[in-house]
């Protein structure tokens, strides 16, 4: 169970004008695809899918893409591949930045377009290109993905989540033409864990949580999930109490002290949310499929 300085925690998401007439354009642009990939982070594969597109997408054939992969425990994510199989989604986990992943991508996404036309009785041959939207939330990176699977014409990509605001047609390597999307959000988070895990993973703006909270979270789901982490290099020797210990000893440990010698709590809170954000604590992931033991 959330602790109680974390449940009482209120939080609107990020959603913005052009997330809903991005829903707009999808729910219209969805009957001329032939599949959806609907994108995620690999760190917390259901957390950070979005439950409209369920119902934009319902009679369409999709691929639930984990990215992030490279950060993620292989275990666990081999776990969740387990789960999803057994749930009927066909799902990949890859790393976007790695340009070795894209050519089985592009020959998945060809055999499951295949897959479906045969499954429909289709007999004539697929004259065009297979078509495939992309979809899903904010700085899953989207964009990352599409720009090293391009054949020309690269998206625009940026730091801040919602860079692309329309959607627009794209062609892919191998002969696949896409369709890129704006990330959207659901309008409103009631759930607070899920809140803190989708800032956690830089869904929203860093201003909309104070760091402190957010890796105080940090620390209880490492702790909650017995995720090791060598806490010896933030001048721990066990597993932190709290976490103003983890942010005391860690700030004493590289030297961001204030006036008076005093630790420097919220810039030890900073730089221990971007040292997970980067790989710096290990292969981490936050949640297991449902009814999985630690």
């Amino acid at each position: 169970m959330i602790p109680d300085n974390f449940s009482g925690l209120s939080l609107k998401s990020w959603f913005p004008g052009h997330m809903t007439k991005g829903g707009r354009q999808m729910s219209e642009a969805v009957k001329l695809v032939d599949l959806v990939v609907e994108l995620v982070d690999s760190r917390a594969p259901e957390t950070t899918r979005n439950p409209r597109l369920d119902k934009l997408f319902a009679n369409k054939p999709r691929l639930l893409l984990a990215n992030k992969a490279d950060l993620a425990s292989p275990a666990i994510s081999r776990r969740w591949t387990q789960w999803y199989q057994s749930q009927g989604v066909h799902v990949m986990f890859l790393e976007a930045r790695s340009k070795g992943q894209v050519k089985p991508l592009i020959e998945t996404l060809k055999r499951l377009v295949a897959e479906e036309r045969q499954a429909r009785g289709a007999t004539r041959p697929l004259l065009r290109q297979p078509r495939i939207m992309i979809a899903g939330i904010p700085n899953v990176g989207k964009s990352t993905l599409i720009n090293h699977s391009l054949d020309r014409n690269k998206t625009q990509v940026g730091p801040k989540p919602g860079v692309t605001r329309a959607t627009q047609w794209v062609q892919l390597v191998g002969g696949v033409d896409l369709l890129d999307t704006p990330g959207m959000l659901w309008p409103t988070i009631h759930d607070s864990q899920q809140g803190l895990m989708l800032a956690l993973l830089g869904i929203f703006n860093e201003d909309l949580i104070p760091p402190t909270m957010l890796a105080e979270f940090l620390a209880w789901k490492l702790q909650t999930l017995q995720i090791h982490v060598d806490w010896t290099a933030f001048g721990l020797e066990t597993p932190p109490d709290s976490g103003p210990q983890l942010f005391t000893a860690y700030a004493r440990k590289r030297g961001f002290l204030v006036k008076g010698g005093e630790p420097d709590l919220e810039r030890a809170a900073t730089t221990f949310l971007k040292d997970f954000r980067e790989g710096r604590l290990g292969r981490i992931t936050l949640e297991l499929p449902p009814d999985s033991k630690l």
